[in-house]
């Protein structure tokens, strides 16, 4: 699978998430961002939300959203104020990831 169709399926779930969620910014990271993918790799996704109260719930259901999709997604929640720089996974989310922007779907 090349870049341009996990960044199809990135989209569709962003909306997918949209549909169920408000969230702030979501990034594509990792081995298909920086484009080293290979055929067994993770398409690495974080979703920033203003807040949530509970962690282990939002983790369950973004991977429950992505069933529909691509099993391959790893999604990764964060809230608004841990998502700094001085965090070493958001450095590299900052540094190497891109920003997928997502419209709010329309019914």
């Amino acid at each position: 699978m090349d870049q341009a169709a996990v960044l199809e399926i990135v989209h569709r779930y962003a909306e997918a998430i949209r549909e169920k969620f408000e969230f702030n910014r979501l990034f594509l990271f990792g081995s298909y961002a920086k484009g080293s993918f290979h055929e067994d790799s993770d398409i690495d996704i974080a979703v920033v939300f203003s807040d949530f109260d509970n962690a282990l719930y939002m983790q369950w259901e973004l991977m429950r959203l992505r069933r529909d999709l691509d099993i391959r997604i790893e999604p990764h929640p964060f809230r608004e104020r841990d998502f700094e720089v001085s965090n070493p996974l958001v450095h590299e989310i900052l540094q190497s990831g891109l920003e997928i922007k997502a419209e709010k779907v329309q019914h």
